[in-house]
């Protein structure tokens, strides 16, 4: 009887012990959640890492981290982060993702495309058009314009009023002078926002290096009564004055 009753005793010890730990954990790690979006940030970092020495092994708290560090820039650091977060919850999309941005700024865009597909695989994560575009984006920015390609095509069928994506395929059609196809690109963006002054005035801008002054005229007056406030209504209005139409 008296092994039992010590047997019970050490279970309730150690339960005990369990709850308590685990309560400490709780209350360092919504402090730090608490303090990460203030003007006091470094003070969740102090909290996430108390919290760590009860759960050595949480991964929300290791992308919480991760999370600070990315804040503040410091990329390996959230690297590191991130890496032990994924090692413990490879299912969640979010760890991935965030990697994955911190894989391309770090340069490391191959690495990057290949996490960001991992969250493509997940059908229940929210946004696949914004992966696609974050995946062409990075290859944009290293000159791969192929894949790049691919990839903002892939966004704009998922969420055809992305506009984002469009701008990109028209610099990619430009840079390639496939003029038609580059202008086609943005008349599909103004078809799906016509007010939008980027688009408008990259057309505007066409038409009149393709000497069709009354078109380009007529986009550039649309551009200034839009937004005549505008950095690109004063674009508007100086192509205007070289095509001699003084406009105020």
């Amino acid at each position: 009887m008296k092994r039992i009753a010590l047997s019970l005793l050490l279970i309730f010890v150690i339960l005990g012990c369990a709850a308590k730990n685990d309560n400490a954990f709780q209350s360092h790690y919504k402090m730090g959640l608490a303090y990460l979006n203030t003007d006091k940030d470094y003070m969740a970092i102090r909290e996430f890492e108390k919290a760590l020495k009860y759960k050595p092994n949480d991964a929300k708290t290791h992308y919480a981290i991760a999370t600070f560090y990315l804040k503040h820039n410091k990329l390996l650091k959230a690297q590191k982060y991130l890496e032990r977060a994924i090692e413990l919850d490879p299912s969640n999309s979010d760890y991935h993702n965030a990697y994955a941005s911190t894989l391309a700024s770090l340069g490391n865009v191959e690495k990057a495309v290949k996490q960001w597909k991992i969250v493509l695989e997940d059908p229940g994560y929210p946004n696949h058009g914004m992966i696609y575009y974050n995946m062409g984006y990075s290859l944009y920015g290293k000159g791969r314009y192929d894949r790049a390609l691919e990839y903002f095509k892939r966004a704009v069928e998922i969420n055809p009023r992305f506009i984002s994506p469009y701008m990109y395929m028209y610099r990619i059609y430009k840079s390639w002078e496939e003029h038609d196809k580059a202008i086609d690109i943005l008349k599909k963006a103004l078809k799906r926002n016509p007010v939008f002054l980027p688009a408008k005035l990259e057309l505007g801008k066409y038409y009149y290096n393709q000497n069709k002054y009354e078109q380009s005229a007529k986009v550039m007056e649309e551009i200034i009564e839009l937004q005549p406030d505008s950095e690109e209504a004063k674009t508007a209005a100086s192509y205007l004055k070289k095509m001699g139409l003084y406009y105020e």
